[in-house]
């Protein structure tokens, strides 16, 4: 008479409880995967915010719809920065030109909800984030630096050295000449500027204003 075994026997035991761990592992991997993914398109999509609205200032400024001096009043000196924390964001490059924006100074420029604090330069509109963004291993603090980033590249030429070029007119008027500036063109970040003359031995300059002409008494070379 043969009696029937039945039950789980520990060869079966032990190959459930691997197929069990390599689901779990899986899994595991699975989530932090996800949560790596979350945190990278968080990160991005706060800086691409910060970046628009640095740009929007930008332009506005160029057609003197905003006084960046108001701006500038906004961040604070980007000496707030551990000096070892800006070398390494900014890899070696001068922090002339950037202020520190807290996550509240952030608010002031209209940008809610964001959770964490950067570097902004208003002239070249770069953004460099003080958190960084970790990347298999990397960490990256510009957006321009992620791997495989493909949004908006922007370009910057300084130019602020160049001098305006412009054409001379003369006019003789009764007893003076009048100067006059035509086709003025700037090369600069800035709309237009302030006219000043002297002549050639004066040592001070004479302002005339966001004028395009003067006029002078005496027929000399200027």
């Amino acid at each position: 008479m043969r009696t029937s075994e039945k039950g789980i026997t520990l060869v079966s035991l032990v190959i459930t409880i691997v197929i069990l761990m390599l689901i779990t592992g899986v899994a595991i991997s699975a989530s932090t995967d996800s949560i790596k993914s979350a945190k990278r398109t968080a990160f991005i999509t706060e800086m691409e915010m910060i970046h628009e609205k640095v740009n929007t200032i930008y332009e506005k400024r160029k057609l003197n719809e905003e006084d960046i001096t108001y701006y500038n009043s906004l961040g604070q000196v980007v000496s707030r920065v551990d000096a070892s924390k800006l070398k390494e964001i900014l890899k070696g490059q001068s922090s002339m030109g950037y202020l520190y924006f807290s996550k509240e100074d952030l608010k002031k420029l209209d940008l809610d909800n964001i959770s964490q604090d950067v570097i902004i330069n208003f002239t070249t509109r770069d953004v460099v984030s003080v958190t960084g963004i970790e990347i298999d291993g990397n960490t990256y603090y510009k957006l321009l630096d992620i791997p495989n980033y493909s949004g908006q590249k922007i370009e910057y030429v300084n130019k602020n050295t160049e001098a305006p070029t412009f054409d001379v007119e003369v006019n003789k008027l009764v007893g003076s000449w009048q100067i006059v500036l035509k086709n003025i063109t700037y090369h600069s970040n800035v709309a237009r500027g302030t006219l000043s003359y002297k002549l050639n031995e004066n040592q001070d300059w004479i302002i005339a204003g966001e004028k395009t002409y003067f006029e002078v008494t005496t027929p000399r070379v200027i």
